[in-house]
């Protein structure tokens, strides 16, 4: 009996879970790969799989199935752009290019574990469906293009000067990832290697200017007859490197707006020089030579803007900062010894070897 004049309430729960049988629904998978040959310009490359829900291997049991529909599709070549243009030009452009991407769709919603995404889906308004898919399926993408040592070739036949374009090659190589999933609001990654390269190798040519002007043969004169002197260097080399990377991740918010948890970054701006020479001056003296630069270009924190981008590719146009060089020479010197008659039984060498290290602060 309620003797009080207000109304009094009273709500019960009964909940009850039941387990019949295991889900024994099956599913299916399927590989597909088609290599097409483009002539002697290159090769296509083109692949996909799918797997569904309930998929699994003979020997897996039924709670080890996939739970995830699971697509993947691969597209790549391999081109040779130079057969384009008329082979008297001798260039030869390689290219790599290729797309992977990467799709896995769950079964149940990441964040109601015991609601299944379609049905999630059919309940949600029209408005929030795209939102709900994107913050449940795990997408990655990653697309590459490289192009590898691009150069003209030799086809005179004639013996390469130094000046020659042929010495010549360029690299470009860009790579970019993306990747989003119920834990990852955004992961981008975008790679930029360009290099440049110079390469110059010759057979001494000795000159004697002597040589027909003494006559005799008398070992006593080998000495002076045989002064020589090579006036091109045997190697000459240089090569320039840049690398670039910017990357950006964001761990996705549940509960919260889009955005909330800021950015981190994750980037770097190098400039490596490599030089290398070797002149053989004469037949007894020798000159080796290498040298390492490595630069890093200094950029403002996080994304830039306008002004901030003109600092930064000013700072690549000066160089950038020096934080390592390295260089070492090497020079030896053959006495002549063996073209004078009582001493033509030793051999006498000597040799010089200096190394310099640089170490900049970071």
């Amino acid at each position: 009996e309620n003797r009080r004049q207000a109304n009094a309430c009273t709500e019960i729960w009964f909940n009850e879970l039941r387990l019949s049988e295991l889900d024994e629904k099956s599913g299916w998978a399927a590989l597909g790969r088609v290599d097409i040959k483009l002539a002697d310009l290159g090769t296509l490359y083109v692949s996909g799989g799918t797997r569904s829900i309930g998929f699994g291997l003979l020997e897996q049991r039924v709670n080890e199935r996939s739970r995830e529909n699971y697509d993947q599709f691969d597209i790549a070549t391999n081109l040779e752009l130079g057969k384009l243009l008329p082979q008297k030009a001798g260039v030869s452009i390689p290219v790599y290019a290729g797309v992977s991407k990467v799709v896995s769709t769950p079964e149940y919603d990441p964040y109601d574990l015991d609601i299944k995404l379609k049905d999630k889906l059919n309940a949600a308004p029209s408005a929030q469906k795209d939102s709900i898919r994107d913050d449940a399926v795990d997408v990655r993408t990653i697309t590459t293009v490289n192009f590898t040592n691009v150069k003209k070739n030799n086809t005179t036949g004639k013996v390469q000067k130094p000046w020659s374009i042929e010495n010549i090659d360029l690299s470009y190589s860009y790579y970019k990832e993306e990747q989003h999933n119920p834990l990852i609001e955004s992961n981008k990654v975008t790679r930029h290697r360009a290099g440049l390269g110079y390469n110059y190798v010759a057979t001494p040519k000795y000159w004697e200017p002597l040589k027909r002007t003494i006559k005799t043969q008398s070992n006593w004169l080998s000495l002076v007859r045989d002064l020589n002197i090579n006036y091109l260097p045997s190697l000459l080399g240089f090569r320039a490197d840049v690398n670039r990377q910017f990357g950006s991740f964001r761990p996705r918010s549940v509960g919260t707006p889009k955005g909330f948890i800021p950015e981190t970054y994750d980037k770097y701006f190098t400039f490596d020089r490599y030089y290398n020479l070797r002149w053989d001056l004469t037949r007894s003296l020798n000159v080796d030579y290498t040298a390492v630069n490595k630069s890093w270009i200094d950029e403002d924190s996080g994304r830039l803007d306008k002004g901030e981008k003109a600092r930064m590719w000013d700072n690549f146009a000066k160089g950038g900062r020096t934080i390592l060089y390295q260089q070492n020479a090497n020079i030896s010197y053959t006495l002549p010894t063996a073209k004078i008659p009582l001493l033509d039984w030793t051999n006498i060498r000597l040799g010089y070897v200096g190394t310099f290290d640089w170490l900049g602060a970071s």
